[in-house]
């Protein structure tokens, strides 16, 4: 395990912990290597261990039932994998963690794990910080996926009534509340959204009218709902 400290002591999980903490902490654990396009864990499967990407590059991935895939994450080594769900009282993975590249993982005791946070402040700290900066990433990328599907729901809207209507000056055939209520958003949220687009120079609103001033925008966006 020696020849990996280098390596861990640039991941967050170890930041200024001593070597020879290190090495302790990770003395007994495991390593396994996985080959380009390999899932490492499947959403749902049991989180029992700490996971530790030492070398590659893979990415966290949401795939429904439809087979509709959404990029959650993309984790570059040094890093700590799923260590906001594996002390929670259901601890599964909540993506399917796919390698982008050749890419090696260490693996590390859940109890083992814990005896060392306890024996090292450094570790809880940082592990408590690995954490709330999960949180706040995961919040984010949501808010993103969210406000991205709501500007695919108002392009391909849009894009109806174009075709529908022959002119990029098209007319509103519902209000803002109709809408909001259409694509289950608060009308805050719609609002905001189409003064996104305007900003962007994608749309003009003129009242109930739209005018579209980017019609390949609007299209491509359609395309993908």
């Amino acid at each position: 395990m020696k020849k990996y400290i280098s390596i861990l002591k640039n991941c967050k999980l170890f930041k200024d912990v001593e070597e020879k903490d290190i090495l302790d902490i990770v003395k007994n654990s495991h390593v396994e290597s996985f080959e380009k396009d390999t899932t490492i864990r499947y959403r749902n499967d049991p989180c029992d261990e700490i996971l530790i990407l030492i070398e590659g590059e893979t990415l966290g991935l949401f795939v429904n039932d439809e087979g509709k895939v959404i990029q959650v994450d993309h984790m570059f080594a040094p890093k700590t994998l799923a260590a906001a769900v594996i002390f929670s009282s259901n601890p599964k993975y909540p993506v399917d963690v796919v390698t982008v590249r050749p890419s090696k993982i260490l693996k590390i005791s859940k109890e083992i794990f814990i005896l060392k946070m306890m024996e090292n402040e450094r570790l809880l700290k940082n592990y408590l910080q690995v954490v709330s900066d999960a949180f706040v990433f995961i919040t984010d990328r949501f808010y993103d996926i969210s406000l991205k599907n709501l500007v695919q729901k108002i392009c391909f809207y849009l894009f109806e009534l174009y075709e529908k209507q022959g002119t990029l000056n098209i007319l509103l055939e519902m209000s803002k509340e109709e809408l909001s209520r259409e694509f289950g958003v608060t009308r805050p949220a719609l609002s905001r959204t189409f003064i996104e687009l305007e900003k962007n120079g994608i749309i003009e609103l003129k009242g109930k009218f739209v005018k579209i001033k980017n019609l390949k925008y609007i299209e491509d966006y359609a395309k993908f709902f």
